[in-house]
């Protein structure tokens, strides 16, 4: 898997955050989201919110694409 952009958006406050670069973690404006990886990897999670309090606007390529 190749990510080219990480990025989400918060439903409870309407922030849309992106991590660009390995370990750059970043929290929407009420903290209740948070998205790391830059890159490298996707990682999200949250903090006082759930699963389903975000949108992923991340796109990736998946598989090898060389051949």
């Amino acid at each position: 898997m190749k990510v080219i952009v990480n990025r989400v958006k918060c439903k409870k406050c309407g922030s849309i955050i992106e991590s660009k670069y390995t370990h750059d973690l970043q929290y929407c404006k009420c903290r209740s989201i948070y998205i790391d990886g830059g890159t490298e990897y996707q990682r999200y999670g949250w903090k006082g919110g759930k699963a389903e309090d975000w949108i992923d606007f991340s796109y990736s390529i998946y598989g090898d694409n060389s051949k």
